[in-house]
């Protein structure tokens, strides 16, 4: 009809728009909904494609905002899901090969796990680190954060497990509570384990290395008195020398070996401890023993830069030199540091971490380790000296103790116990002219050249 006005009244346009909200609003919730399930699709694919990380926060904010453009038109979404699959061929990966074995030694079952990172070709170094007692290899290796200077620098870390996640290491059974723990046969089955890494090709046999913390670091020295030509070089970490070798650690060849001890260390003391059952040496005394045993030269000392001030810890490196064979010793001193291994990198700590004191971000445990151990193994020794270097004191005649010889590379390969005999050709490890070019930083004399700061 003519003037008829077919506009809604005021109050039914009001419900109209209503429900027009209502309904967008709804189709904006499951759109978002869709949107998150195909972001959390994406994910997962983004980590099976080529093994890698699922992609941050940051870079999920932004698929998830082009993807919603997708809404407006195809267009963006192809150019969207073109992207992801970019990322999943191009980006670089940060995957690592993680494998969980096992080794039978004198009748048990020996557990091991192998961290190659990505982009590693074996055989190559390789770091043994020994865990603590009542560690797993997957705890320590999450606190300890060797696995990011061996993605960083090129090596394989290596976790075995000790026997009831303990390790049967040099001090006085008493000091180590044999009668309550449960030790295995350790130094058949790291000297097996040495074996099978470079029978595998998993590992350069001129270029295995040991480190260790508390208990595993005993087990270090364990091996570097009995096993010297075994490893390239070791390195202890909140652990001394068991007072009883000053007798009964004889090497065969020089040891090149590090320590790294906080003096608040309340669990394995840094000025040493004496008990009825035996008793320990200063972590300084511990490092002279070995400059000793190396016939090294005098000391010096070098204030570490006090990068984490907040942390309430410094460091000081002190190192001996000039020692036969091209060895060398050194002894990172954490002031106020706790029965901690320092860190600059994320880790995950135990449950008791926060109990053991504080913990240093001034250095990094992994990169330390690999500095100083990287420039030994894989070179020819150097020539001897101009000037004859000083000799260890001669030991007592009647404390029995007779040199072990060093464990030579044939042997078992079931890692049954191994022989003491050793080769007269036996080829010397751990000895180096010059450190290889990977090395940074480091030079063949001077404090200074020898240790690179961690840099985060």
């Amino acid at each position: 009809m003519c003037g008829r006005n077919d506009t809604p009244p005021p109050r039914r346009r009001r419900i109209r728009r209503a429900s027009l909200d209502a309904m967008a609003g709804a189709a904006a919730a499951l759109n978002s909904i869709c949107f998150k399930r195909l972001i959390a699709l994406m994910t997962v694919l983004a980590a099976l494609v080529r093994h890698r990380p699922a992609p941050d926060a940051s870079t999920l904010d932004v698929w998830q905002s082009w993807l919603r453009r997708g809404a407006a038109g195809s267009g963006m979404f192809l150019a969207s899901l073109f992207l992801f699959l970019f990322w999943s061929v191009f980006a670089p990966a940060h995957a690592e090969s993680v494998k969980d074995l096992r080794l039978s030694v004198n009748g048990e079952t020996r557990r091991y796990v192998v961290v190659t990172p990505d982009g590693v070709t074996t055989p190559a170094p390789t770091v043994i680190a020994l865990h603590g007692a009542a560690q797993t290899p997957e705890s320590f290796r999450a606190y300890f954060g060797l696995d990011a200077a061996a993605a960083k620098h090129g090596f394989v870390a290596v976790y075995p497990e000790g026997e009831g996640r303990t390790w049967n290491d040099g001090r006085p059974a008493a000091m180590r509570l044999k009668m309550m723990l449960r030790p295995g046969d350790d130094v058949a089955f790291l000297v097996a384990l040495a074996r099978r890494l470079a029978a595998d090709g998993i590992a350069d046999p001129n270029r295995i290395y040991l480190t260790g913390i508390s208990n595993g670091g005993f087990m270090v020295q364990r091996m570097a008195c009995e096993y010297s030509g075994l490893f390239a070089a070791y390195s202890a970490i909140m652990s001394t020398a068991p007072a009883n070798y000053k007798e009964e650690c004889q090497p065969s060849k020089p040891v090149s070996i590090q320590f790294i001890h906080g003096t608040a260390d309340s669990v394995i003391g840094y000025n040493g401890f004496w008990t009825p059952l035996g008793s320990t040496l200063s972590a300084p005394d511990s490092a002279r023993l070995y400059a000793a045993l190396d016939g090294c030269g005098p000391a010096t000392s070098t204030k570490l830069p006090d990068l984490a001030p907040e942390d309430g810890t410094t460091a000081e490196l002190r190192r001996w030199e000039g020692c036969r064979d091209g060895s060398a010793v050194e002894l990172i001193t954490i002031e106020r540091g706790g029965h901690q291994s320092p860190a600059m990198v994320e880790t995950k700590p135990d449950l008791a971490t926060p109990f053991l004191g504080l913990r240093s971000h001034d250095i990094d445990a992994g990169e330390e380790v690999w500095r100083f151990m990287s420039v030994f193994g894989g070179l020819p020794a150097p020539a001897a000296p101009a000037t004859p270097p000083r000799k260890p004191k001669p030991k007592p005649a009647t404390s029995g103790a007779a040199a072990k010889p060093a464990a030579t590379t044939s042997g078992p390969a079931d890692g049954s116990k191994p022989s003491e005999a050793k080769s007269p050709a036996a080829k010397p490890q751990g000895a180096s002219a010059a450190p290889p070019a990977t090395s940074a930083g480091a030079t063949a004399s001077g404090v200074t050249g020898q240790r690179g700061i961690s840099a985060q």
